[in-house]
């Protein structure tokens, strides 16, 4: 029993959600008092703790770990709202709460939350790349890549290499630009000779 106790209280102090969340003042929503819908274009609405909300925004607080839990809820334009602002300053925006999980909501509620999630973290992955140039040689400029995803041909335009490629601890590296686009690739070896080439010509593994 000493032995199995002192590996729970183990298991408990590296616990990475008690590490991640740790210090953070959450205000934890009930997804039972929460009645939402949406557009289907990433616009969401409806009822968080019996109040009326006509502009909400959901973000993933994990997006790449933790996709649906941990969901934050975010009211556009209302400052009149019980939720607490997010920067603790004035703001058109207030973050109401955040979802443990979306466990719990309704099903046309959860259907409109994973709709909104999926168009805003909007994640090709990358099956091979076809170029990467300079788009002014010898200035700093721009770093173009033409991707092939699963969703079809897609361009990022990098401005900041170090910014742009970004590499995960369990490998995984996220390409990214200016404008918001995204594109993923799992493993290095998901690559073929040609493209991993191109990779390492403006990041080092």
């Amino acid at each position: 029993m000493i032995e199995a106790k002192a590996l729970e209280e183990t298991t408990q102090e590296h616990d990475p959600w008690e590490t991640a969340l740790e210090g953070l003042d959450l205000i934890t929503l009930d997804p039972a008092a929460c009645q939402l819908g949406g557009d289907g274009k990433g616009r969401l609405w409806g009822t968080v703790n019996g109040r009326r909300h006509e502009d909400l925004v959901a973000h993933r607080t994990f997006p790449l770990t933790s996709p649906d839990e941990w969901i934050s809820l975010v009211s556009v334009a209302d400052m009149d709202s019980d939720g607490r602002r997010s920067d603790g300053s004035r703001s058109d925006r207030v973050e109401l709460g955040v979802l443990p999980s979306l466990d719990g909501l309704d099903d046309p509620s959860r259907e409109a939350v994973q709709r909104a999630l999926r168009l805003r973290y909007f994640l090709p992955r990358v099956l091979s790349i076809a170029s990467v140039w300079d788009e002014s040689p010898g200035q700093n400029g721009a770093v173009i890549w033409e991707l092939m995803t699963d969703r079809g041909p897609m361009r990022l335009r990098m401005a900041n290499l170090y910014e742009g490629i970004e590499q995960l601890d369990s490998g995984r590296i996220i390409l990214s630009d200016s404008d918001g686009n995204r594109a993923d690739i799992p493993t290095l070896a998901d690559l073929d000779p040609f493209s991993l080439k191109l990779l390492t010509r403006y990041y080092w593994f």
